[in-house]
């Protein structure tokens, strides 16, 4: 994969949002709505400052949002979604997007990011999967599914049990 000036990365802006309402809608239809994650998203907005897009020719073709939540009281990151548009996929753009995203988070001093995925994909990344540990999420979800990284203060390796609720501030 190559990027260059014409595909970068940059911080998602207010302005971007019709684009990244049509890229979800025909990465995911509907349906995404009726996931077990969008519980954690709904009546709530993404963090602006660590969501980023990637932009092909002053085009937005790929995005990546992350969401508060608490992990057994600690804050925490929802990562997701992520998409891409369709003739950029399986490229290694999305990949990039999400590495990038991963140490903006990093860097701006966040601890522990969830999502809901595919461990084959993710774990590229360094997400490992929660289970065999108890976790109490909002939903149904397929426990293999549920999925984490942390940077320094460890969560969930320190913990018998883990509770991921939605953020109160």
């Amino acid at each position: 994969m190559n990027m260059n000036e014409s595909i970068f990365i940059r911080k998602e802006q207010e302005i971007d949002k019709e684009e990244i309402d049509s890229l979800y809608l025909s990465s995911f239809g509907p349906g995404r709505y009726a996931k077990s994650a969008f519980r954690y998203r709904e009546k709530y907005d993404h963090i602006l400052d660590i969501s980023q897009v990637l932009i092909h020719q002053n085009t937005l073709i790929g995005t990546i949002r992350f969401w508060n939540i608490c992990v057994n009281n600690e804050n925490s990151l929802l990562l997701g979604p992520i998409a891409m548009h369709r003739d950029f996929r399986g490229q290694g753009y999305g990949m990039e997007l999400l590495k990038n995203s991963i140490m903006n988070c990093k860097n701006h001093g966040h601890n522990l990011i969830i999502l809901v995925g595919d461990l084959s994909y993710y774990s590229k990344v360094g997400f490992k999967r929660i289970v065999p540990k108890k976790i109490s999420f909002e939903g149904p979800v397929n426990f293999e599914r549920v999925l984490y990284i942390e940077f320094n203060k460890s969560i969930i390796e320190d913990s018998l049990e883990i509770k991921i609720n939605k953020f109160i501030d």
